[in-house]
């Protein structure tokens, strides 16, 4: 009896822990301590408390992948609204809305359902949905919290207002909104910020066509897919990893890093292949207007040619924040300008530039003289559509400089500093020809000195 009694407790607790489902019905609340596992067994959601806190939280997390057995959390329903005790329960009422322990924890659907269901599914998605249907109703990916999972929108859905940004943790203890937040900013050019609090910590960049500018091309990802889309009703960026073995996913963190990581089967481990910003070049106007920041020379800021400190004072503490300014006014009344090429390593803030979708470099450079506020311009994608022309109507911030620079950039310069720098340019020149004349006359000479040396031994 008393074995039997011992049985019916286990069982009893078995079944608390754990329902073998990805589906919460009406009527059926998901209580503390019982988890929903999705299809495949990928991913798993319930109730958790993170770090050393006793808060309770409804969360998602990779069912396996678990490193020192740790759960990798990519999804916080109550973050903002932690339950005390472990008592809680998610409950799916009968018009197809969810809640925490009776309470509203995030905008639910704005239709009334008549037979929902929520489930979750194998890519990390909690959704709601009719039970004969495969529309979403509701979906966890709309309200995303510090990750990015394959499959998920970032950005805009501007028919309806929504912006699915990632706001990091306060700390591990705690993932109520920190203070960094990696989001899609529609001004001017679209373009991914990583904002701390409200001050602009780093940026990067629009999209090039291939990647963000300011993240750099990566080598062969093993079949995983990027897509950047930009129209009327929505402007989002989305990674797929459909039909490859990649597990990978992206987080802001406390720090203020963005960073993605790739899980690795042999050890067990989430393998950081990606993070930023990296350096202090990447830090947001670093050299200021018209500063150009370049990590492997120091210092670090120099100015544009045609430039010139605007505080010397400043620059000679290395503090280039106040940026650069002209050495000579320009003179768009009479026409006289032109424009220097720099190549840096991607494109100044477009925040204020104008776009010009599907126009020539000459067309260009024309638009730019003809609009005296035009400080440069730049051919390169512009939000998908092809190849395009960008303008620049204010100073010119955020360059970096690299070993490897891919992006033309044509700034607007007076008359008298072009020609200065096109005479500093020829000085150089024929001093590179002048040294390469003593170099090459040099070794000419000692290989007559060998040649000779060698005629005479053999004589």
């Amino acid at each position: 009896m008393v074995q039997l009694l011992t049985q019916l407790v286990l069982l009893l607790v078995i079944f608390h822990y754990s329902i073998a489902t990805d589906t919460l019905n009406p009527n059926q609340p998901l209580q503390d301590g019982q988890i929903l596992v999705s299809a495949k067994e990928f991913f798993a959601l319930g109730f958790f408390s993170p770090g050393g806190s006793k808060n309770r939280y409804v969360g998602i997390w990779y069912n396996k992948l678990q490193p020192a057995g740790q759960k990798t959390i990519v999804w916080v329903a109550n973050r903002r609204s932690p339950l005390s005790g472990t008592n809680g329960s998610l409950e799916l009422n009968d018009n197809g809305t969810l809640t925490i322990s009776s309470m509203m924890f995030l905008p639910m659907p704005s239709v009334i359902l008549s037979n929902p269901v929520a489930q979750l599914l194998d890519d990390g998605n909690f959704v709601i949905r009719e039970a004969n249907s495969s529309e979403f109703a509701w979906q966890s990916f709309d309200y995303p919290t510090d990750t990015l999972l394959s499959g998920m929108k970032f950005g805009w859905d501007l028919r309806t207002g929504l912006n699915r940004n990632l706001t990091s943790w306060r700390s591990n203890d705690d993932p109520s909104p920190g203070r960094y937040v990696l989001s899609m900013d529609l001004e001017g050019i679209p373009q991914v910020n990583l904002w701390s609090d409200s001050t602009k910590k780093a940026r990067m960049g629009p999209w090039n066509g291939i990647t963000f500018s300011n993240i750099g091309a990566t080598k062969s990802n093993n079949g995983l897919s990027s897509a950047f889309v930009s129209n009327k009703d929505e402007v989002y960026y989305m990674y797929n990893t459909t039909g490859t073995t990649i597990v990978c996913r992206s987080i802001v963190d406390q720090s203020g890093m963005e960073k993605s990581f790739v899980w690795i089967e042999r050890s067990g481990t989430w393998n950081n292949v990606l993070y930023f910003p990296k350096s202090q070049c990447e830090e947001y106007s670093e050299c200021g207007p018209f500063g150009v920041c370049n990590i492997d020379v120091w210092p670090i800021c120099r100015c544009l040619q045609g430039f010139k400190p605007k505080s010397p004072q400043e620059w000679a503490l290395r503090d280039a924040l106040s940026g650069c300014e002209r050495l000579t006014t320009l003179d768009c009344k009479n026409k006289t300008d032109g424009f220097m090429t720099i190549t840096i390593t991607a494109l100044p803030e477009t925040s204020k530039a104008i776009p010009y979708p599907n126009i020539s470099l000459n067309e260009c450079r024309a638009n730019c003289l003809k609009n005296c506020s035009c400080t440069a311009y730049a051919i390169t994608n512009i939000s998908g559509a092809g190849m395009g022309c960008i303008i620049w109507v204010t100073e010119l911030i955020d360059m970096q400089m690299s070993s490897h620079p891919t992006q033309d950039v044509f700034v607007r310069l007076a008359a008298a500093d072009l020609a200065s720098i096109s005479s500093k340019s020829s000085k150089k020149n024929r001093s590179k020809s002048m040294v390469l004349i003593i170099v090459f006359s040099t070794v000419a000479l000692i290989f007559l000195m060998l040649f000779f040396c060698w005629r005479r031994r053999r004589g």
